[in-house]
Protein backbone atom coordinates (compact mmCIF):
# COMPACT_ATOMS: atom_id res chain seq x y z
CA UNK A 1 0.00 0.00 0.00
CA UNK A 2 1.12 3.65 -0.45
CA UNK A 3 0.87 5.41 3.11
CA UNK A 4 2.59 6.80 5.61
CA UNK A 5 3.86 5.47 9.23
CA UNK A 6 4.37 7.75 12.34
CA UNK A 7 7.29 6.56 14.68
CA UNK A 8 6.56 8.72 17.90
CA UNK A 9 9.77 9.04 20.19
CA UNK A 10 12.79 8.85 19.18
CA UNK A 11 15.04 6.86 22.18
CA UNK A 12 17.36 4.14 21.36
CA UNK A 13 14.62 1.51 20.55
CA UNK A 14 12.43 4.12 18.36
CA UNK A 15 15.81 5.19 17.01
CA UNK A 16 16.91 1.53 15.53
CA UNK A 17 13.22 1.49 14.18
CA UNK A 18 13.42 4.29 12.23
CA UNK A 19 16.99 3.38 11.16
CA UNK A 20 15.47 0.15 9.56
CA UNK A 21 12.83 1.38 8.56
CA UNK A 22 14.45 3.89 6.63
CA UNK A 23 15.87 0.80 4.59
CA UNK A 24 12.55 -1.21 3.58
CA UNK A 25 11.87 -0.92 0.41
CA UNK A 26 9.00 -0.08 -0.53
CA UNK A 27 7.80 2.52 2.41
CA UNK A 28 6.51 5.97 0.91
CA UNK A 29 6.17 8.42 3.76
CA UNK A 30 7.80 7.67 7.39
CA UNK A 31 7.17 10.84 9.55
CA UNK A 32 8.79 11.40 13.36
CA UNK A 33 8.02 12.52 16.32
CA UNK A 34 9.35 13.23 20.16
CA UNK A 35 9.15 15.68 22.81
CA UNK A 36 12.54 16.42 22.49
CA UNK A 37 12.92 19.27 18.89
CA UNK A 38 16.68 19.45 18.69
CA UNK A 39 17.88 15.34 19.23
CA UNK A 40 14.52 13.95 17.39
CA UNK A 41 15.75 16.30 14.26
CA UNK A 42 19.46 14.91 14.80
CA UNK A 43 18.47 11.35 14.74
CA UNK A 44 15.98 11.52 11.98
CA UNK A 45 18.38 13.40 9.87
CA UNK A 46 20.99 10.57 10.73
CA UNK A 47 18.45 8.07 9.63
CA UNK A 48 17.99 9.78 5.95
CA UNK A 49 21.71 10.13 5.78
CA UNK A 50 22.70 6.88 6.27
CA UNK A 51 19.51 5.32 3.96
CA UNK A 52 20.86 7.11 1.25
CA UNK A 53 23.75 5.24 1.49
CA UNK A 54 22.59 2.64 1.20
CA UNK A 55 20.23 3.82 -1.88
CA UNK A 56 17.11 4.65 -0.26
CA UNK A 57 15.06 7.77 -0.27
CA UNK A 58 11.79 7.45 1.74
CA UNK A 59 10.05 10.87 2.03
CA UNK A 60 10.72 11.47 5.75
CA UNK A 61 10.00 14.36 8.06
CA UNK A 62 9.91 15.17 11.85
CA UNK A 63 7.39 16.93 14.15
CA UNK A 64 7.92 17.88 17.98
CA UNK A 65 5.31 16.29 19.78
CA UNK A 66 3.87 16.76 23.18
CA UNK A 67 1.83 13.80 24.14
CA UNK A 68 0.65 15.53 27.73
CA UNK A 69 -1.15 17.92 25.29
CA UNK A 70 -4.01 16.03 24.40
CA UNK A 71 -5.60 18.65 22.38
CA UNK A 72 -2.29 19.98 20.12
CA UNK A 73 -1.34 16.11 19.29
CA UNK A 74 -4.87 15.30 18.02
CA UNK A 75 -4.02 18.65 15.88
CA UNK A 76 -1.07 17.67 14.90
CA UNK A 77 -2.38 13.73 14.00
CA UNK A 78 -5.32 15.39 11.89
CA UNK A 79 -2.12 17.17 10.18
CA UNK A 80 -0.59 14.30 9.57
CA UNK A 81 -2.77 11.74 9.35
CA UNK A 82 -0.46 8.45 9.40
CA UNK A 83 -1.90 5.22 8.22
CA UNK A 84 0.12 3.49 11.24
CA UNK A 85 1.56 4.60 14.20
CA UNK A 86 4.47 3.38 15.88
CA UNK A 87 4.28 4.12 20.02
CA UNK A 88 7.78 3.83 21.22
CA UNK A 89 7.29 6.24 24.43
CA UNK A 90 8.38 5.63 27.90
CA UNK A 91 9.06 7.93 30.70
CA UNK A 92 11.51 5.08 32.00
CA UNK A 93 12.81 2.18 29.43
CA UNK A 94 12.76 -1.40 31.33
CA UNK A 95 16.81 -1.28 31.36
CA UNK A 96 16.95 1.74 33.63
CA UNK A 97 16.47 -0.58 36.88
CA UNK A 98 19.73 -2.57 35.59
CA UNK A 99 21.36 0.94 36.25
CA UNK A 100 20.32 0.46 40.48
CA UNK A 101 23.18 -0.50 43.07
CA UNK A 102 23.22 -4.45 42.56
CA UNK A 103 21.12 -5.45 45.77
CA UNK A 104 18.26 -2.91 44.92
CA UNK A 105 18.07 -4.02 41.65
CA UNK A 106 18.17 -7.62 42.44
CA UNK A 107 15.10 -7.12 45.03
CA UNK A 108 13.49 -5.16 42.58
CA UNK A 109 13.56 -7.64 39.93
CA UNK A 110 11.77 -10.22 41.98
CA UNK A 111 8.60 -7.94 42.08
CA UNK A 112 8.68 -8.48 38.15
CA UNK A 113 7.64 -5.59 35.94
CA UNK A 114 4.23 -5.01 37.00
CA UNK A 115 5.09 -1.92 39.11
CA UNK A 116 6.71 -0.46 36.31
CA UNK A 117 3.64 -0.47 33.83
CA UNK A 118 2.54 3.68 34.74
CA UNK A 119 6.41 4.59 32.81
CA UNK A 120 4.59 3.12 30.21
CA UNK A 121 1.15 3.43 30.36
CA UNK A 122 0.96 7.13 30.90
CA UNK A 123 1.92 8.65 27.83
CA UNK A 124 0.47 6.11 25.96
CA UNK A 125 -2.39 6.45 27.38
CA UNK A 126 -2.45 10.34 26.59
CA UNK A 127 -1.32 9.18 22.93
CA UNK A 128 -4.70 6.81 22.63
CA UNK A 129 -6.47 9.54 24.08
CA UNK A 130 -5.27 11.88 21.00
CA UNK A 131 -6.31 9.55 18.20
CA UNK A 132 -9.94 9.11 19.22
CA UNK A 133 -9.98 12.77 19.65
CA UNK A 134 -8.42 13.26 16.35
CA UNK A 135 -10.92 10.79 14.82
CA UNK A 136 -8.38 9.87 12.15
CA UNK A 137 -8.05 5.87 10.91
CA UNK A 138 -5.12 4.42 12.33
CA UNK A 139 -3.58 1.26 13.24
CA UNK A 140 -0.98 1.66 16.35
CA UNK A 141 1.82 -0.38 16.86
CA UNK A 142 2.65 -0.14 20.64
CA UNK A 143 6.04 -0.74 21.68
CA UNK A 144 5.59 0.58 25.45
CA UNK A 145 5.31 -3.04 27.49
CA UNK A 146 2.17 -3.88 25.42
CA UNK A 147 1.27 -6.92 28.05
CA UNK A 148 0.45 -5.03 30.40
CA UNK A 149 -0.64 -1.30 28.77
CA UNK A 150 -2.46 -3.13 26.57
CA UNK A 151 -4.81 -5.02 28.33
CA UNK A 152 -5.40 -1.85 30.86
CA UNK A 153 -6.61 0.52 27.92
CA UNK A 154 -8.68 -2.61 26.24
CA UNK A 155 -10.84 -2.49 29.70
CA UNK A 156 -11.71 1.80 28.80
CA UNK A 157 -12.10 1.04 24.84
CA UNK A 158 -8.71 2.42 24.05
CA UNK A 159 -6.70 -0.71 23.05
CA UNK A 160 -3.72 -0.56 20.66
CA UNK A 161 -3.92 -2.21 17.62
CA UNK A 162 -1.39 -4.63 18.30
CA UNK A 163 2.16 -4.85 20.60
CA UNK A 164 5.30 -6.81 19.40
CA UNK A 165 8.61 -7.76 21.35
CA UNK A 166 8.65 -10.09 25.15
CA UNK A 167 7.68 -13.39 24.10
CA UNK A 168 8.34 -12.54 19.92
CA UNK A 169 11.68 -12.50 21.27
CA UNK A 170 11.89 -16.55 22.96
CA UNK A 171 10.90 -17.47 19.35
CA UNK A 172 14.23 -17.13 17.13
CA UNK A 173 15.91 -18.64 20.00
CA UNK A 174 13.89 -21.79 20.04
CA UNK A 175 13.91 -22.10 16.07
CA UNK A 176 17.73 -22.20 16.71
CA UNK A 177 17.75 -24.58 19.28
CA UNK A 178 15.56 -26.92 17.37
CA UNK A 179 17.08 -26.50 13.83
CA UNK A 180 20.66 -27.12 15.66
CA UNK A 181 19.12 -30.01 17.46
CA UNK A 182 17.66 -31.73 14.32
CA UNK A 183 20.56 -30.73 11.96
CA UNK A 184 17.98 -28.86 9.69
CA UNK A 185 17.54 -25.13 8.33
CA UNK A 186 16.01 -22.33 10.73
CA UNK A 187 13.52 -21.52 7.94
CA UNK A 188 12.71 -25.43 8.43
CA UNK A 189 11.37 -24.48 11.95
CA UNK A 190 8.25 -22.67 13.04
CA UNK A 191 7.19 -22.01 16.60
CA UNK A 192 3.64 -21.19 17.98
CA UNK A 193 3.47 -20.01 21.77
CA UNK A 194 0.76 -18.40 24.31
CA UNK A 195 2.81 -16.50 26.93
CA UNK A 196 3.57 -13.35 28.37
CA UNK A 197 6.32 -11.31 29.15
CA UNK A 198 6.83 -12.98 32.11
CA UNK A 199 8.05 -16.37 30.50
CA UNK A 200 11.20 -14.05 29.49
CA UNK A 201 12.06 -12.83 32.53
CA UNK A 202 11.76 -15.57 34.94
CA UNK A 203 13.94 -17.78 32.36
CA UNK A 204 10.60 -19.35 31.07
CA UNK A 205 9.62 -20.73 34.57
CA UNK A 206 6.37 -18.62 34.04
CA UNK A 207 3.23 -20.47 32.41
CA UNK A 208 3.47 -20.52 28.89
CA UNK A 209 1.53 -23.29 26.22
CA UNK A 210 4.50 -23.97 23.01
CA UNK A 211 4.03 -26.08 20.04
CA UNK A 212 6.86 -26.53 17.85
CA UNK A 213 7.27 -27.51 14.12
CA UNK A 214 9.75 -28.87 12.13
CA UNK A 215 9.13 -29.10 8.45
CA UNK A 216 5.38 -28.96 9.60
CA UNK A 217 6.01 -32.10 11.79
CA UNK A 218 5.40 -31.91 15.61
CA UNK A 219 8.30 -32.33 17.09
CA UNK A 220 7.03 -30.80 20.45
CA UNK A 221 7.42 -33.86 22.59
CA UNK A 222 11.26 -33.68 21.50
CA UNK A 223 12.12 -30.57 23.82
CA UNK A 224 10.71 -30.76 27.18
CA UNK A 225 10.19 -27.77 28.65
CA UNK A 226 12.67 -27.91 31.34
CA UNK A 227 15.49 -28.73 29.10
CA UNK A 228 14.34 -25.96 26.60
CA UNK A 229 14.67 -23.36 28.95
CA UNK A 230 17.70 -24.23 29.59
CA UNK A 231 19.08 -24.19 25.87
CA UNK A 232 17.16 -21.20 24.84
CA UNK A 233 18.56 -18.93 27.94
CA UNK A 234 22.26 -20.37 26.77
CA UNK A 235 21.46 -19.50 23.29
CA UNK A 236 20.15 -16.07 24.10
CA UNK A 237 23.47 -15.80 26.04
CA UNK A 238 21.62 -13.34 28.18
CA UNK A 239 21.13 -13.91 32.04
CA UNK A 240 17.99 -12.54 33.55
CA UNK A 241 19.65 -11.09 36.16
CA UNK A 242 22.22 -9.05 34.76
CA UNK A 243 23.01 -6.04 36.53
CA UNK A 244 25.88 -3.35 35.52
CA UNK A 245 24.59 -1.76 32.73
CA UNK A 246 25.41 1.42 31.92
CA UNK A 247 23.04 2.20 29.16
CA UNK A 248 20.79 0.37 27.09
CA UNK A 249 21.52 -3.31 25.69
CA UNK A 250 21.80 -4.78 22.22
CA UNK A 251 17.86 -3.92 21.04
CA UNK A 252 17.94 -4.92 17.31
CA UNK A 253 16.08 -7.85 17.65
CA UNK A 254 13.15 -6.15 19.78
CA UNK A 255 13.36 -3.32 16.82
CA UNK A 256 12.88 -5.67 14.31
CA UNK A 257 9.89 -7.87 15.91
CA UNK A 258 7.86 -4.43 16.51
CA UNK A 259 9.14 -3.61 12.79
CA UNK A 260 7.76 -6.25 11.57
CA UNK A 261 4.27 -5.94 12.44
CA UNK A 262 4.48 -2.45 11.48
CA UNK A 263 5.43 -3.88 8.17
CA UNK A 264 2.98 -6.84 8.14
CA UNK A 265 0.03 -4.11 8.87
CA UNK A 266 1.53 -1.55 6.07
CA UNK A 267 2.14 -4.41 3.41
CA UNK A 268 -1.67 -6.00 4.27
CA UNK A 269 0.53 -9.35 4.56
CA UNK A 270 -2.02 -11.74 6.26
CA UNK A 271 1.16 -13.04 8.15
CA UNK A 272 1.02 -15.38 10.87
CA UNK A 273 3.20 -14.12 13.61
CA UNK A 274 3.72 -14.01 17.56
CA UNK A 275 2.57 -10.69 18.94
CA UNK A 276 1.75 -9.19 22.56
CA UNK A 277 -1.70 -7.59 23.69
CA UNK A 278 -3.92 -8.33 20.46
CA UNK A 279 -6.87 -6.72 20.27
CA UNK A 280 -6.08 -6.04 24.26
CA UNK A 281 -5.71 -8.76 25.06
CA UNK A 282 -3.10 -9.73 28.17
CA UNK A 283 0.49 -11.61 26.94
CA UNK A 284 1.34 -12.77 23.63
CA UNK A 285 -0.69 -14.71 21.13
CA UNK A 286 -0.26 -16.26 17.71
CA UNK A 287 -1.35 -13.53 15.20
CA UNK A 288 -2.99 -13.27 11.15
CA UNK A 289 -1.93 -9.79 10.68
CA UNK A 290 -2.30 -7.07 7.99
CA UNK A 291 -4.13 -3.50 7.57
CA UNK A 292 -7.67 -4.45 8.47
CA UNK A 293 -7.53 -7.42 10.44
CA UNK A 294 -6.34 -8.87 13.85
CA UNK A 295 -7.07 -12.21 14.25
CA UNK A 296 -5.45 -14.40 17.26
CA UNK A 297 -4.80 -17.86 15.84
CA UNK A 298 -5.72 -20.02 18.40
CA UNK A 299 -3.60 -23.81 17.85
CA UNK A 300 -5.62 -26.95 18.11
CA UNK A 301 -5.99 -28.09 21.67
CA UNK A 302 -6.51 -24.71 23.06
CA UNK A 303 -9.25 -22.21 23.68
CA UNK A 304 -8.72 -18.10 23.58
CA UNK A 305 -10.31 -18.99 27.08
CA UNK A 306 -7.26 -21.13 28.01
CA UNK A 307 -4.67 -19.26 26.04
CA UNK A 308 -6.08 -15.84 28.15
CA UNK A 309 -6.06 -17.77 31.39
CA UNK A 310 -2.36 -18.80 30.41
CA UNK A 311 -1.28 -14.90 30.17
CA UNK A 312 -2.83 -13.91 33.39
CA UNK A 313 -1.47 -16.63 35.46
CA UNK A 314 1.85 -15.22 34.14
CA UNK A 315 0.74 -11.77 34.91
CA UNK A 316 1.13 -12.38 38.39
CA UNK A 317 5.12 -13.38 38.13
CA UNK A 318 5.15 -10.08 36.50
CA UNK A 319 3.43 -8.57 40.24
CA UNK A 320 0.16 -8.20 38.35
CA UNK A 321 -2.50 -9.75 40.56
CA UNK A 322 -5.42 -8.15 38.10
CA UNK A 323 -6.34 -5.87 35.61
CA UNK A 324 -10.18 -4.71 36.95
CA UNK A 325 -12.44 -3.45 34.76
CA UNK A 326 -11.95 0.53 35.07
CA UNK A 327 -8.26 -0.29 33.81
CA UNK A 328 -7.13 -0.13 37.52
CA UNK A 329 -3.66 -2.30 37.90
CA UNK A 330 -3.91 -4.56 41.19
CA UNK A 331 -0.15 -5.76 42.57
CA UNK A 332 0.24 -9.09 43.72
CA UNK A 333 1.40 -8.95 47.63
CA UNK A 334 4.75 -10.22 46.96
CA UNK A 335 5.21 -7.11 44.33
CA UNK A 336 3.36 -4.57 46.94
CA UNK A 337 5.68 -6.00 49.54
CA UNK A 338 8.99 -5.73 47.73
CA UNK A 339 8.00 -1.86 46.23
CA UNK A 340 7.64 -1.22 49.93
CA UNK A 341 10.06 -2.54 51.47
CA UNK A 342 12.87 -1.60 48.95
CA UNK A 343 11.63 2.10 47.79
CA UNK A 344 9.02 2.85 50.81
CA UNK A 345 6.70 2.70 47.84
CA UNK A 346 3.06 2.35 49.10
CA UNK A 347 0.91 1.64 46.72
CA UNK A 348 -0.66 -1.67 45.99
CA UNK A 349 -3.15 -0.28 43.05
CA UNK A 350 -2.73 1.69 40.17
CA UNK A 351 -5.65 3.84 39.04
CA UNK A 352 -5.52 4.33 35.25
CA UNK A 353 -6.46 8.05 35.75
CA UNK A 354 -3.30 8.28 38.60
CA UNK A 355 -0.80 7.06 35.82
CA UNK A 356 1.37 10.01 35.18
CA UNK A 357 1.37 10.90 38.92
CA UNK A 358 2.63 7.58 39.99
CA UNK A 359 5.04 7.47 36.91
CA UNK A 360 6.67 10.45 38.61
CA UNK A 361 6.70 9.34 41.73
CA UNK A 362 8.37 6.34 40.83
CA UNK A 363 10.79 8.15 39.06
CA UNK A 364 11.99 10.01 41.44
CA UNK A 365 12.45 7.13 44.00
CA UNK A 366 14.56 5.70 40.94
CA UNK A 367 16.78 8.44 40.79
CA UNK A 368 17.07 9.03 44.56
CA UNK A 369 18.96 5.63 44.86
CA UNK A 370 20.76 6.29 41.57
CA UNK A 371 22.13 9.18 43.54
CA UNK A 372 22.44 7.30 46.83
Amino acid sequence: MAGSILIIGLGDLGFHILQFLTRVPGISTIMTADIDKEIGLIKTRDAIFGASQQGFYPDTSFTPINLYDIDRTSETLRDLKPDIICNVTTLMSWWVRHTLPTETYKKLAEAGSGPWVPMHLSLTHSLMQAIEKSGIDTRVVNCSFPDGVNPILGKVGLAPTIGGGNTSLLVPPIRMVVAEKLRIPLRSVSVSLVGHHSVVTTGMKAPYWIRIYADNNDVTDMFPQDKLSELVMKARSRGTGATGWSGPPPQQATASSFLRNVLAIYFDKKELLHASGPKGLPGGYPVRLSYDAVDVVIPEGLTLEDAVRINEDGAKFDGIQEIRPDGTLVLTDTAAKIMRDTLGYEREEYRLSESSTIAKELLSLVKKRKVG
